[in-house]
């Protein structure tokens, strides 16, 4: 009997596609119609249709499958005794195993904790004899550090502060974690401070400009009071640029100070005789001036506030504004300064001097005399002198 997989000329592991491929193939090839008169062709394809017949049919494909394998042998029955000896046989393994997984468990169990213990013991052998290394040598940076900072005190008893200072700083990034060495630094800064006080209040200005200056090279950020003494020091030796230089420095600080505007106005104008320096100071100052009124009163503060709420240092500026004009012979700011002047504070004398001396220098104002006619009721001897006369009636 012919094999249907090789009249196909399929393999036993082929699918249903590949079967009913192969027998398009092989019936085409062997059809009748095509073959006419020949009979081995005819016994051919009626293998094929035989072969397709069972190999498409999943039912008759499987038994017919069953042919090319072994028959599987049915088991020999098992008697009673067998079965109760094969029973116990494996009670007995049951324990057996049961036992062996038991003491080796314990075992792996002891041996781990063993290892364990073996491990930790290095570790914390480890860890303490580290700590211990890294305390003897904190301890050495500890004291050479103590040795260091004595340098320091030493160097700054001797008046070497700035020696003193460089060597702390050095040591801060040497050993950043030592908090000594900061405490040490705003200790240096506080004793200096201190000495350069006992200066200033002695009046020993020269004295305190010394330690104002190494003072301010190492404060940071500068103080306040360092800048303002110094500064104070300086103008009051006649060292105008070098107080001009403090002043600055503090008025970056408090850019809306108008004491420090003024202050700074006022040296550059009667110190060294420099109004159009002055003038830039001034106009911030009158800057200042309307924008503090008009955050309070409006922009009409004018007609709503009461002058004599306005505190002196806008006076100051008006009136210094003045100084700065006539001196540049602009009179018609003069006359507009001192009219601001005289409205903040209208019985102080100079403002109304200012506006004679402006229209003496600059031609007499037809409106002078009207301008100067709030003066008349002021005590001021030289006052009273010019409006006798400029003004007659």
């Amino acid at each position: 009997m012919a094999n249907y997989y090789e009249v196909l000329g399929v393999s036993m592991s082929a699918n249903a596609t590949e079967i009913r491929m192969a027998y398009k193939r092989m019936a085409m090839q062997y059809h009748p119609d095509r073959n006419a008169g020949d009979q081995r062709a005819e016994e051919i394809f009626k293998q094929i249709n035989e072969a397709y017949h069972v190999l498409s049919d999943p039912l008759k494909k499987a038994r017919y499958d069953q042919r090319f394998y072994d028959p599987v042998p049915l088991p020999r029955a098992e008697t009673l005794r067998e079965r109760n000896m094969r029973r116990y046989r494996q009670w007995q393994q049951a324990r057996q195993e049961e036992y062996t997984i038991g003491r080796e468990y314990f075992r792996i169990q002891g041996l781990a904790f063993l290892v364990f213990l073996v491990i930790a013991g290095f570790c914390f052998a480890v860890i303490h004899t580290a700590y211990y290394f890294m305390e003897q040598k904190r301890l050495v940076r500890y004291r050479e550090n103590s040795v260091q900072l004595k340098k320091v005190n030493t160097l700054f008893a001797s008046g070497k502060f700035n020696e003193a200072f460089a060597l702390v700083r050095i040591l801060k990034d040497k050993d950043p974690f030592d908090y000594r060495f900061l405490y040490a630094h705003d200790s240096l800064t506080g004793a200096l401070d201190k000495l350069a006080e006992a200066e200033y209040k002695k009046q020993d200005f020269a004295a305190a400009v010394a330690y104002y200056l190494v003072l301010k090279n190492h404060q940071d950020p500068v103080a306040f009071q360092t800048l303002e003494r110094l500064a104070l020091c300086q103008y009051y030796l006649g060292n105008f640029r070098e107080s001009l230089q403090a002043l600055k420095h503090l008025h970056n600080q408090q850019p809306r100070n108008l004491e420090l505007v003024y202050r700074i106005g006022m040296i550059h104008l009667e110190k060294l005789e420099e109004p159009e320096e002055a003038l830039q100071y001034l106009d911030l100052g009158k800057r200042l001036f309307k924008e503090n009124l008009s955050e309070v009163y409006g922009e009409a503060f004018m007609f709503a506030m009461d002058p004599a709420d306005a505190p002196d240092i806008y006076y100051n500026i008006f009136e210094a504004r003045a100084r700065a004009h006539l001196r540049l012979k602009q009179y018609d700011e003069v006359r507009s300064d001192c009219n601001w002047a005289s409205y903040l504070r209208p019985l102080r004398p100079d403002p109304y001097l200012l506006l004679v001396e402006a229209g003496q220098a600059g031609g007499h104002w037809p409106t002078l005399c009207d301008d100067l006619r709030p003066a008349r009721k002021l005590e001021d001897p030289a006052l009273r002198t010019l409006i006798r006369n400029h003004c007659r009636g």
